[in-house]
């Protein structure tokens, strides 16, 4: 009778961050690319991003190859975005506190997060949950509409409402770029404790060949993002910190999409 015989499993490679020189050659080629082919080439190179952090949601800067290819990746990610030309480098158009947000509204919103967050969608890195009425509300309010046409031009309401619950140590959100489908943020910090001698999380952005931007929000202040065009991530909280965030998503309305706008 044959004796059972151990075999080693396969091991399966980690992929590859893409050669800077490859990014580069591609970045050439960006006039060349349809609006679809563009939109497809910035999906699958999003999916390079994570190769260039750690676990903790920290840019890898031991390895200077590395780091040019990361910003190679980060310049080309933003100039894949449509009308890149006129968003900053860091896709960020306003911080504040915006007069449209009373305090009354604020302590709806944050009640509001309060109770609904029991019932998240569980996701591997931080708990996400759908807006309720307050929310909702908020997104396609007309003020609010108008707020963010004076910062980005014509634009389209998602309708898209979401709290983002930070409260477990370990909890973050791995770096990413957001879909065009979603591709302006409005940010709303609406509870941020810390309990703890640490530096606070963050929700910190990546401009290409620039230092990363670390942005810590105050209770009731506002942050819009072009989240689309530019790398960020939300740093892992520490033990004692709690941290409640609303988002909104919006659209630009681009040349062309005239039957949107007249929406």
């Amino acid at each position: 009778m044959m004796q059972n015989e151990t075999r080693e499993q396969p091991t399966i490679a980690s992929p590859a961050p893409i050669d800077e020189r490859q990014l580069r050659q591609m970045l050439d080629f960006v006039p060349q690319l349809s609006v679809d082919e563009r939109s497809l080439l910035k999906l699958n190179l999003s999916e390079q991003i994570p190769l260039y952090f750690d676990q903790q949601n920290r840019l890898r800067q031991d390895d200077p190859q590395l780091l040019r290819g990361f910003h190679a990746l980060a310049e080309l990610l933003r100039m894949l975005t449509p009308q890149a030309a006129k968003i900053p480098s860091n896709g960020i158009v306003y911080r504040g506190f915006p007069e449209w947000l009373s305090v009354a509204t604020l302590a709806r919103l944050q009640a509001e997060a309060y109770q609904r967050r029991d019932q998240p969608l569980d996701r591997s890195d931080h708990f996400l949950g759908c807006g309720g009425t307050v929310a909702d509300s908020l997104s396609v309010n007309p003020q609010v509409l108008e707020f963010m046409r004076g910062l980005i031009g014509p634009t389209q309401a998602t309708g898209i409402a979401s709290y983002l619950y930070y409260d477990n140590a370990g909890l973050g959100i791995r770096p990413h770029v957001d879909t065009e489908v979603f591709s302006v943020n409005l940010m709303l910090m609406l509870r941020h404790e810390c309990k703890g001698d640490f530096t606070p999380s963050a929700t910190v952005a990546f401009p290409a060949y620039s230092e990363p931007e670390a942005y810590r929000l105050r209770i009731g202040e506002v942050m819009v993002m072009h989240g689309s065009s530019v790398i960020h991530t939300r740093s892992v909280v520490q033990q004692g910190e709690d941290i409640h965030l609303l988002t909104i998503g919006f659209n630009r309305i681009l040349a062309g999409d005239a039957a949107v706008e007249a929406r």
